[in-house]
């Protein structure tokens, strides 16, 4: 009798364990763009990750660059009838439906109160590549962008060794939130695909190739790397879009 019990036990784990496995495997996360309205009214470029279980919408994280993401309460996805239905985060009286428009594109507002906040929800496209600067030609603002990167990381001070892509710093920055703030101070906006941002990956990707998976973030964190090689690459940027530059005209 207790042998038959150890081994229905032991089944019973066993199932455990693959229905876990065949769970995990249904599990997915992937990156999805869009647009989402800002609590100043704004709409702005969203990124967001979405995490499936089998085939359902489970999570949405927006993750905007530079800034802490912030997790949505999934409430419902309906499959059939393509409804997203989701609630912000500590704030139960804002809520959002999402209509799915094809398999990857849902769009749909927040409501709060009488207030409407506009949302699309969608994978990466051509116009998505378009508004994060990938088409922009170098100029003399690109340059600008380089030179105060290089300001603001001028001294080992204010140098932030340990990039997590979230720049709520004021007085130290990791190469990628140096980027992001002379961005933002000298164009408004942060473009992961403007030329200066690209010019600093190539030089990166040129000096050691194939070394940083995440080109920005990996080469800011290696211990072996000085304060004095990220400004040679601050310097291989400028150079690179001076060059580009001085090619078109």
């Amino acid at each position: 009798m207790i042998a038959a019990q150890k081994a229905l036990v032991t089944h019973l784990c066993m199932y455990v364990v693959i229905l876990s496995s065949i769970s995990a495997l249904n599990a997915q996360s992937e990156l999805w763009f869009g647009t989402y309205t800002n609590e100043g009214g704004k709409i702005q470029q969203g990124r967001f990750h979405v995490d499936f279980n089998d085939n359902k919408i489970v999570k949405v994280t927006l993750a905007p660059y530079g800034k802490s993401p912030i997790e949505f309460s999934v409430i419902e996805h309906d499959t059939t009838q393509g409804l997203l239905k989701m609630e912000w985060p500590g704030n139960p009286n804002k809520k959002c439906t999402l209509l799915r428009y094809h398999a990857t594109y849902y769009a749909g507002n927040w409501i709060e109160s009488t207030r409407s906040y506009p949302m699309v929800l969608k994978t990466f496209n051509f116009q998505d590549a378009e508004l994060q600067g990938n088409w922009m030609a170098p100029s003399a603002v690109e340059v600008k962008i380089i030179e105060r990167t290089k300001e603001l990381l001028l001294k080992e001070e204010n140098w932030h060794r340990e990039d997590n892509r979230i720049c709520n710093e004021t007085a130290k920055f990791s190469l990628f939130c140096a980027l992001y703030a002379a961005s933002v101070q000298v164009d408004q906006q942060y473009r992961h695909l403007r030329p200066a941002v690209k010019a600093v990956r190539e030089a990166i990707e040129t000096k050691y190739p194939k070394k940083y998976d995440h080109v920005l973030v990996d080469f800011n964190n290696s211990s072996s790397i000085q304060l004095a090689e990220v400004h040679a690459i601050l310097d291989a940027a400028k150079e690179r879009l001076v060059g580009l530059m001085d090619e078109r005209k």
